[in-house]
């Protein structure tokens, strides 16, 4: 389908999906859902197929996009609008929120289920309709789930994908869903550089805008942390996905009396990851990296650091045996004596890459942290309750990890500040980025 036909689609659906009431919105898309669990298998294994990572936490992946989905169908009730006091007694303030219209959704290849429903979600919730353009590396598991949606009972027109032009070209795709009159609003996760260029594309128009863009997130562990605990989140989380993650912990520093024994517990737990081929074996914690594009910039950040003095730990190269002789496959990097010269410190590897460096005071590790344009999350792991507080408050990020990895959560909102978003996913508010803002003042 062309794209003003899918636009058009969505638009004549606006009409109809707008006007039912909340209620009946959350009803509707509950029931899509529960079809789209029993789905769940033939759109993991897509997904696994296509992107790479093991099966079993693909299948996971489309079962946490369906609780984000019903968690915005639920908040459509919660959509309060208000009354204000006015300045006489025949005056009446009225405040509603109504939907901003059809809204183009960009979505990436990392988690290309789980980061269409942070839209999707309070897309649907909030009475608008969409037109999803995923990435053409991985379009098979988030068409699946979105015709899914549908045939579980989603209106027509509500939910239309679009993938390429004429041409072929998926960007060339995203860059006219972008310019499209008919679109009211764009939201996108991708990188800081496309981020930007859709930006400034919409600015024109006053276009609506949410961007959820790069990260390259620091963790900074204390003398007094949980050194168990604290590898075992930066092996989860430098590791997970094959580190192709926005907030994949990206580079750690560590306290001087604590660093070496932590990079050995780490080094541990990443000898003892599991890798291979996440469809023949679901239960493996590795599969490949994506694209050969990811791969070679791996290689590229990590001979650049051992060329300008790190030491390498564990990793650096794929593992060995003939199964892995097909496939971007990488062993989990550990590097040690890392430096801010190095391009792993300052750009996002987007691979399975963790370098350390030590710290002697606090402040010093904060600055360092702080180091950078990206402000998507930071990790802290300490038990000094002060400590925890202040450094909390010191990190300049949207979201602050203390102690654990558990990033994304549906209640809790996802900013990225600076170079890493526009506006914000995830969390009540989120509904609001969905919405516009009706005052009604009435003088009888």
């Amino acid at each position: 389908m062309e794209l003003n036909d899918t636009v058009h689609a969505a638009s004549d659906a606006f009409s109809s999906w707008s006007r039912r009431s909340t209620y009946d919105r959350e009803k509707i898309i509950r029931q899509a859902t529960s079809f789209v669990r029993s789905k769940a298998d033939v759109i993991g294994m897509l997904m696994a197929q296509e992107q790479g990572k093991p099966l079993n936490q693909a299948r996971s992946e489309v079962i946490g996009a369906c609780d984000t989905i019903e968690y915005y169908a639920a908040e459509g009730p919660r959509i309060e609008g208000y009354v204000n006091p006015t300045e006489a007694v025949n005056i009446r303030s009225h405040v509603t929120y109504q939907p901003v219209g059809v809204c183009g959704l960009i979505t990436p290849w990392n988690y290309p289920v789980s980061l269409l429903s942070w839209k999707l979600g309070p897309a649907l919730a909030s009475g608008c309709t969409v037109v999803v353009k995923p990435t053409p590396v991985t379009p098979l598991s988030p068409l699946t789930f979105c015709h899914a949606l549908a045939e579980g009972g989603i209106p027509p027109g509500v939910i239309n994908c679009i993938t390429h032009s004429a041409t072929g070209a998926g960007a060339e795709m995203g860059h006219l869903l972008v310019q499209h009159p008919g679109i009211n609003k764009i939201a996108m996760t991708g990188s800081t550089e496309t981020g930007k260029a859709i930006l400034a594309a919409c600015a024109p128009d006053l276009r609506r805008v949410s961007l959820e863009l790069g990260g390259h997130c620091p963790a900074i562990v204390c003398a007094d942390a949980d050194l168990n605990n604290a590898a075992k989140i930066i092996a989860y989380k430098g590791f997970r996905n094959m580190g192709q993650s926005c907030s994949a912990i990206a580079r750690v520093y560590a306290h001087q009396s604590i660093h070496d024994e932590l990079v050995e517990r780490v080094k541990s737990l990443a000898e003892k990851m599991t890798i291979g081929d996440g469809v023949s074996d679901p239960t493996v914690d590795l599969g490949p990296m994506t694209t050969l594009q990811g791969l070679q910039k791996v290689k590229t950040h990590v001979t650049d650091a051992l060329e300008k003095g790190a030491h390498l730990v564990y990793g650096g190269k794929a593992p060995e045996g003939e199964r892995y002789q097909k496939g971007f496959f990488y062993l989990p990097t550990i590097l040690t004596n890392a430096t801010p010269d190095m391009l792993t410190m300052r750009e996002e590897t987007f691979g399975p890459v963790v370098p350390f460096v030590r710290f002697d005071e606090l402040d010093d590790a904060i600055d360092q942290a702080n180091a950078t344009p990206y402000g998507l999350v930071s990790y802290l792991f300490a038990r000094d309750q002060s400590t925890i507080m202040t450094t909390s408050e010191a990190l300049n990020a949207g979201t602050i990890c203390v102690n654990h990895g558990s990033v994304n959560t549906n209640y809790g909102p996802y900013e990225g500040w600076g170079d890493s978003g526009f506006g914000v996913e995830l969390g009540r508010r989120a509904i609001f980025e969905y919405l516009k803002i009706k005052h009604t003042k009435i003088q009888f």
